[in-house]
């Protein structure tokens, strides 16, 4: 045995330690991955910033330059220049260009020297001087640049020019666009400029530099290169010759690394902006992150571990201490035991006394089937207190005691024209005794027996008054449906008045029964309430005051159908059925006199009925039947009534809309509200809008914005008002909303529309 639990504590071990250490290397797993592509997306997401700044810093500059350069070479006096030869002589004219070109150098753009060239007179200007006192040599670069074919651009110096081969050259010629130039100008930016900007962001970026649009170096961050190195055939750098999106980001391998190169090209000068960066450095801060993971997930193993253990032998304590208890029970298959573990062990111990207990559990449920009819009957018989039979209620399955309760008893009508016989009686009440127990729930009811010739049922519920008597009904129907096409046998039910206490099911026995002694005169199956049969005193004086209420609510609403329904109702209410006629003549007096005052109050003519009250009243008196007086009273007072009303209503209606309409038309360029027009008329704004849309199909606001429009139509095709005019005369606080709700219905701007019409 012990080597057994010893095989299950390690299997129950193991489990724990699986179930506990695989979300953690599952979680920690993830957890790496997934920050490492976080931070590979965060870093890249930040050179893309960093260059698109680099870009814009750069390119404000140049655009600054740019700007200033062609202000200058628009200005009257560059232009006069170019028309005519310049010498040393020409002090005053050279002495404007001086300070023109003075406001252009500035410190701050990083201007190292300003060209002004004529191409037709042959003469330079720089800040030095003219001609042969300005920068002689620079000549060749100025013809180079004025046989290009754009008339702006960005370039760098010649390479045989030691002092230009690294400066950055803006060249504009003069006219801009003119296919033979008079003259140009060229703006040299210093180096430093360019190199303090990708400074800034060097080291945030990693390696960043500038390419011209044949991918020839301006300028490089680390100083690795030298400017004007062309650098297409690097192999990093092919995809971005090969694309032609103008900014990107792709991963490619440099000097044998992985790096991510990002990239920008500039629609204003075509330059392109690069930025390297080394995938190991953010592959090293990924280290950190993995080996932090691992860490975490070591010590939430250690912990699981240390839990699985102790865990492990606290469950299996229970499981050793059951089976200790059950090895000591004798079974058939003892002789297995060796070779099956603890929990197999267990299950056959444990199925052998399940087996046990349901043989001891139906020998007890017969007895106690028994039981519940003993203390049925004499509950009955009234053998017992109401307090001694709740306390038995445990035995039924009934846990809390219900509100009202009653009884119900069946008696078989005939046996006659049926395949059974007398002797069958007996027999076919013990069958009806356990279709009731079938049909009805057990929670609703006591255990149904058999007392003499009837089928007795203790039926519960929460419900009380009209809805408990038609549960009862409805539960009377089924039983009696289900014994007629079962067993092909008429039986009639007798019900109970609704009881509160257990001791009183003597008298309701009794009642029900007594109840049954009615059906000799209705016929069979008959479902009868004693208090309907036998009631306990006559209310000649009952009148169903809400039933009149509905009638009278109907035929002011006008609805003929509802009311003829509600007079249906009254009459059915007013006449039940086994009730003398002349015990409701006081009622159906109160209803003749509550039409006259009804009429009265409503001011509704008279002119239909015929003879005073007193004619009125030996009229009624002289009806027959309940369809006679039914039909007296729809006839002379719930059509007519109902009709006049219905008209008055119309007429009310057409009334306020046509007030309303009549308003609108009128001071449509006044500030109108329903509530204002309501006011007006001593009507509430709700009945209003209600029968404004019913007669015009349309709200107040909407009709009221319509016809505003129409008049705006009127005046846009009629006048010459401004838009202006028309949208403030229509009460519109703004152009802007009056054109917006003009095209939302006319489908068209208010100009368009004028130019139209």
């Amino acid at each position: 045995m012990k080597l057994r639990s010893l095989s299950f504590l390690w299997k129950l071990l193991l489990f724990s330690i699986v179930i506990g250490t695989l979300p953690v290397i599952v979680l920690g797993s993830f957890s790496y991955y997934n920050s490492s592509l976080t931070v590979q997306e965060k870093v890249n997401e930040g050179n893309k910033l960093l260059l698109q700044q680099t870009q814009m810093g750069v390119e404000q500059m140049l655009r600054t330059v740019d700007n200033s350069a062609t202000q200058f070479l628009q200005s009257p006096i560059v232009r006069q220049a170019f028309s005519k030869p310049i010498t040393n002589e020409d002090f005053e004219m050279v002495h404007e260009l001086y300070k023109g070109i003075a406001t252009i150098q500035t410190y701050e753009l990083g201007i190292k020297e300003i060209y002004l060239y004529s191409l037709n007179k042959k003469w330079l200007v720089t800040s030095t001087g003219v001609n042969e006192y300005s920068s002689p040599e620079f000549k060749s670069q100025l013809e180079m640049f004025s046989r290009e074919q754009a008339g702006s651009f960005w370039s760098r110096g010649q390479d045989n020019l030691p002092d230009s081969s690294e400066s950055v050259y803006f060249v504009k010629k003069y006219p801009f666009n003119a296919a033979n130039p008079k003259g140009l100008i060229s703006v040299a930016l210093s180096p430093d400029v360019i190199r303090r900007t990708l400074s800034v962001q060097n080291g945030k970026i990693a390696n960043a530099f500038i390419l011209d649009r044949d991918y020839k170096l301006i300028h490089r961050s680390d100083g690795g290169a030298s400017p004007g190195s062309n650098m297409s055939g690097e192999s990093y750098l092919q995809q971005l010759q090969e694309t032609e999106s103008a900014t990107g980001q792709y991963i490619s391998k440099h000097e044998g690394e992985k790096v991510t190169v990002t990239y920008r090209k500039s629609s204003y000068n075509g330059w392109v902006y690069v930025s390297v960066a080394s995938n190991e450095q953010v592959n090293q801060q990924n280290q950190i992150i993995g080996w932090i993971t691992l860490l975490v997930c070591f010590l939430i193993l250690f912990i699981t571990l240390i839990l699985a253990w102790f865990g492990s032998k606290r469950m299996y304590s229970p499981i050793r201490s059951i089976y200790s208890t059950l090895a000591a029970v004798s079974s058939p298959q003892a002789g297995r035991e060796r070779a099956a573990g603890e929990l197999q062990v267990i299950g056959e111990r444990v199925n052998d006394l399940i087996h046990n207990h349901s043989v001891v559990m139906n020998e007890l449920q017969g007895q106690q089937s028994q039981l519940k009819e003993f203390f049925m009957h004499k509950l009955l018989k009234g053998e017992i207190a109401h307090t001694d039979f709740e306390e038995k209620l445990g035995l039924y399955g009934i846990h809390q005691r219900w509100s009202s309760m009653s009884l119900v008893v069946i008696q078989m009508d005939t046996l006659i024209g049926t395949r059974y016989e007398e002797r069958n009686r007996h027999l076919l009440l013990f069958a009806i005794s356990n279709m009731v127990g079938e049909l009805i729930r057990s929670d609703n009811r006591l255990v149904p027996v058999v007392i003499t010739d009837y089928q007795v049922t203790l039926i519960g519920s929460s419900n009380e008054g009209a809805e408990l008597k038609e549960e009862l009904f409805m539960l009377c129907v089924d039983v009696q449906k289900a014994i007629a096409q079962y067993l092909g046998i008429p039986v009639s039910i007798g019900i109970s008045r609704p009881f509160h206490f257990f001791d009183q099911a003597r008298n309701a026995l009794h009642e029900a029964m007594t109840s049954l002694k009615f059906s000799v005169g209705l016929g069979q199956e008959s479902i009868l309430f004693i208090e309907d049969v036998q009631p306990q005193k006559n209310d000649p004086g009952r009148f169903p005051h809400n039933r009149e209420l509905a009638l009278f609510d109907a035929i002011r609403a006008g609805d003929l159908a509802q009311s003829e329904i509600e007079l249906e109702h009254f009459m059915e209410e007013l006449f039940p059925a086994q009730t003398p006629f002349q015990h409701y003549q006081l009622s159906l007096l109160r209803l003749l006199v509550n039409f006259l005052k009804f009429g009265h109050e409503l001011s509704i003519p008279m002119e239909g009925i015929e003879g005073d009250e007193s004619a009125l009243i030996d009229t009624l008196f002289k009806l027959r039947n309940v369809t006679e007086m039914k039909s007296w009273f729809w006839t002379l007072f719930v059509v007519p009534y109902a009709k006049e009303l219905e008209h008055r209503r119309e007429s009310q209606f057409k009334h306020i809309s046509e007030a309303i309409v009549d308003m609108i038309h009128r001071e449509f360029d006044s500030e109108l509200t329903l509530e204002s027009c309501s006011a007006r008329i001593n009507y509430h704004p709700h009945y209003v809008s209600r029968v404004f849309r019913q007669e015009t199909g349309v709200n107040f606001g909407e009709y009221l914005t319509m016809y505003r429009m129409d008049m705006a139509k009127k005046w846009l095709k009629e006048t010459d008002m401004k838009i202006a005019e028309i949208a403030e005369r229509l009460q519109y606080n703004n152009s802007a909303n009056f054109i917006r709700s003009f095209r939302k219905i006319a489908g068209t701007t208010p100009g368009k529309y004028r130019e139209e019409h």
